[in-house]
């Protein structure tokens, strides 16, 4: 790859971005029930957690304390935009290995790698709408609730650096899934241990473990989103440039990952039809 040759890339991205952001309102007005029917139910989930929370466990527990429900809220509303993207890569997969299409994409002009970080970029608008309509709900139903939405902008520029380092775990999923097709139970018990992840103390966690959470996007992302929408005066304690570098890197290494998996995939003849 030569820099000559960024301009026609830059372009060729630009022309896919705007074909999936395309496709994906095509999806959203012949599906619109699918999309609010899913709301409604994470919405659901989300109520009973928190009532089942108040009936079983005391004041003063630990999680039924108002700060940590605010996060566990915020942290399963951040649930969503992570399967939002992981599920959606790896079942796009799943989907277009069944139908021979993943063989189409595999040798056409476009990388597959490509391919899904325009669809990343295309569904962010839809995944961002989603969680901020979560958060909402759950300010109405549940009123004097400390997460406000005056600061939806900053918040929406940290859901987009964080979606960044989220593309990278994604290219890795999708990797896993060029390789071995069926792995949906797989990334949701994953995608579970997420949210416990967001609400995890870290002090309790080993040193090692610490270093991890104070450098993975998704927690980093959970603290400046906790930070902004509940009391932004305060701050958080990872900057922005911090920020950025984390969820970079974690896109470096993942669309690694994918290549070599990729490659992988295709010396063994899995990128045909399933």
């Amino acid at each position: 790859m030569s820099i000559g040759n960024l301009p026609v890339m830059a372009h060729d991205m630009a022309l896919m971005i705007k074909a999936e952001v395309k496709r994906d309102l095509l999806y959203m007005k012949r599906y619109p029930l699918e999309i609010i029917s899913f709301m409604f139910f994470m919405f659901l989930i989300l109520i009973a957690i928190i009532y089942g929370i108040d009936f079983l466990l005391p004041k003063g527990s630990g999680i039924s304390d108002k700060g940590n429900k605010e996060k566990l809220v915020l942290g399963y509303c951040l649930m969503q935009f992570v399967m939002a993207t992981q599920m959606g890569w790896s079942g796009q997969i799943q989907n277009e290995s069944q139908t021979g299409t993943l063989e189409q994409l595999s040798i056409s002009g476009h990388s597959l790698g490509g391919v899904l970080f325009a669809r990343g970029i295309a569904h962010l608008p839809r995944q961002t709408i989603t969680f901020y309509i979560l958060l909402a709900l759950y300010r109405i139903a549940l009123p004097g609730s400390a997460i406000s939405l005056n600061h939806m902008l900053a918040g929406s520029l940290d859901l987009l650096i964080m979606a960044i380092g989220i593309f990278g775990i994604s290219y890795i999923f999708a990797g896993i899934t060029l390789l071995f097709k069926r792995v949906g139970f797989f990334f949701q018990i994953i995608n579970f241990a997420f949210l416990g992840l967001f609400w995890i103390d870290r002090a309790k966690l080993p040193e090692i473990l610490q270093n991890i959470y104070d450098h993975f996007p998704l927690t980093v992302g959970m603290s400046r989103l906790m930070q902004t929408l509940t009391d932004p005066v305060i701050g958080s304690p990872y900057s922005m440039i911090e920020f950025i570098v984390y969820s970079f890197l974690f896109m470096a290494v993942g669309w690694f990952c994918f290549s070599r998996m990729e490659r992988t995939a295709r010396s063994y003849g899995l990128l045909s039809q399933y």
